[in-house]
């Protein structure tokens, strides 16, 4: 820990009586929990960040995995080719 560089932060009566609440819990000084705070922080947003990276590769492969397979998902015709009016009419009639 010898290479730690001084910072001077300012903070609400608040917020540093928390922190004095927390560094009181675990035993440890109010730069560790501020420490711990800061680099709990910045962790959080790499992830999200990444998340969201993961999250857009994810999406994309499987739409390109949905597209090559679009023939077989999408519902086929009933009926391969267009039924006669008549033939319908006709049926109507006899059933």
């Amino acid at each position: 820990m010898s290479n730690l560089r001084s910072v001077t932060v300012r903070m609400q009566p608040e917020l540093f009586e928390q922190i004095k609440t927390i560094a009181e819990k675990k035993g440890v000084t109010h730069s560790d929990v501020i420490r711990d705070l800061i680099v709990r922080g910045l962790d959080e947003r790499i992830y999200s960040q990444n998340a969201q990276l993961l999250a857009q590769i994810v999406r994309e492969q499987m739409e390109q995995v949905l597209h090559s397979h679009l023939q077989v998902l999408q519902p086929r015709p009933k009926y391969p080719r267009e039924v006669d009016p008549r033939r319908l009419a006709l049926w109507r009639k006899i059933g």
